[in-house]
């Protein structure tokens, strides 16, 4: 072969495979081979063949004899040009059949932390952990056996090693590069350590999840399984008062005592037992809202009248002022929670001080006030006291589950109102419930997102 003008220079991405001792040489190079033509530098293209003359041939080393006579046995062409492979955003590497490496771009230098011309002509295992080496052979194998596109490792966690030692998670897409009846690998290999943090974080988030909206199954079942006894053990506690209250039957003065005791703490007990019900309820979505049209000044009246004698027994009298009426379409039921505990907060720390509830309305909207002369809330607390299991007391000196203020402000939102809270410590909290008297048209969100709106 008349090799001319032509001649082959190695410079910085040029890659030229010398046949080892006792390898077959029939086959295509895989290379990027830069060629020198009238002094100009370009790449090979069909029809530019490759070749050494004797003065560049004698710096190439033991090696270079027998490229040359490879050379000359073969009137070789090469018509791919991997400088293309420098704007793809991944890793890419291009492997022999039996592992060794005969291309990487700039993008691979970067990631593995490797120079080329040291990687060339090194097994791909060098870019792999030990533990994954014996088994990729396996996989390399079977891949030429058929090559084809496709992911690597589908459903596997792959792992690259940088030349520092560090490990990488990595995802790879294999795709087959045929040249001169040789097929090649080609890998893009894509460094994925942040994506694998994020699902993880995604997959705990999703486990949490999971955990509380069976944590919320438990409460329910749970709060409907306690519900029973306590409501049939308050059944028979009015029975045997009414019993004590017919001519004849009247219970001696220190069983009476503490009959109202052990009522009074039935009561206790119910009331947690609904909060616990009413909390899984709002988490499950199973809160419902039934509508009918009422007087919040009645409704007033009434929860008063239950809570009256709790009030004077720790020495706070309840006075409510509302003129008029102030009629709207809410939930009778849920509203009655509403006022009963806020009205059960202001006994609780109201220090034995007059309670007042306050009821008034305008053409658009009912207002309900309940204030007491108590202890007070700190600033710092009073936005954070309407949270879920929150309190802004010691729980050694006042009970409850920090669940009243947080139901009752899932209530009011659901209804389309506002709750606020104005307080300066020692000289008691307001609270105040705005209403509108025409419900929306559908329920708003709560926070917890689990009201069920029907007219």
């Amino acid at each position: 072969m008349s090799v001319g003008a032509i001649s082959a220079v190695v410079l910085p991405g040029a890659t030229l495979v010398a046949p080892r001792s006792g390898e077959q040489t029939d086959g295509a190079i895989a290379s990027i081979a830069r060629v020198e033509d009238a002094g100009r530098s370009r790449a090979p293209g069909p029809g530019y063949r490759v070749g050494l003359d004797d003065s560049r041939r004698a710096h190439l080393g033991s090696w270079g004899a027998s490229l040359w006579w490879w050379i000359h046995q073969h009137d070789i062409s090469l018509p791919v040009d991997f400088s293309l492979l420098e704007s793809v955003p991944d890793a890419m590497i291009i492997t022999h059949r039996d592992g060794r490496i005969v291309h990487v771009n700039t993008v691979a230098e970067t990631l593995f932390g490797w120079v080329r011309a040291e990687l060339v002509g090194n097994p791909i295992d060098v870019l792999l952990p030990a533990r994954f080496r014996a088994m990729h052979q396996v996989h390399r194998s079977g891949y030429h056996a058929a090559p084809r596109t496709r992911p690597m490792g589908l459903g596997l966690d792959l792992f690259g090693l940088r030349k520092d030692g560090e490990e990488f998670a990595a995802e790879i897409s294999l795709s087959p590069l045929s040249v001169g009846g040789e097929v090649y690998a080609i890998a893009a290999v894509r460094d994925v350590t942040e994506r694998k943090k994020l699902e993880q974080r995604a997959q705990l988030y999703r486990k949490a999840q999971e955990e509380v909206r069976e944590r919320d199954e438990f409460l329910s079942i749970a709060s409907h399984e306690l519900r029973t006894p306590v409501t049939a053990l308050q059944l028979q506690l009015q029975l045997i008062q009414r019993a004590a209250g017919r001519p004849g039957g009247a219970l001696p003065e220190a069983l009476a005592a503490k009959m109202d005791a052990l009522e009074r703490q039935c009561r206790r007990i119910a009331l947690l037992v609904n909060e616990l019900l009413d909390v899984s309820r709002l988490r499950l979505g199973h809160l419902e809202l039934r509508l009918e049209e009422i007087d919040l000044v009645e409704l007033a009246r009434e929860a008063v009248a239950h809570l009256v004698e709790e009030g004077i027994r720790l020495g706070s009298r309840i006075d409510i002022v509302g003129e008029g009426a102030a009629i709207g379409r809410w939930d009778r039921l849920r509203l009655e929670q509403v006022i009963t505990n806020l009205l059960s907060n202001a006994i609780k720390f109201g220090e034995s001080k007059p309670i007042t509830v306050e009821v008034g309305a305008d053409p658009e909207r009912a207002r309900l006030t309940v204030r007491d002369q108590g202890i007070g809330i700190e600033p710092s607390d009073q936005d954070r006291v309407f949270g879920r299991f929150e309190r802004a007391v010691s729980t050694e000196h006042f009970g409850g589950l920090g669940l009243g203020l947080y139901i009752a402000r899932e209530i009011v939102v659901a209804h389309g109102g506002r709750i606020h809270l104005a307080s300066t410590p020692g000289s008691g909290a307001t609270f105040t419930v705005d209403l509108p008297r025409v419900p929306p048209v559908r329920a708003p969100q709560s926070s917890e997102g689990g009201v069920k709106l029907l007219n």
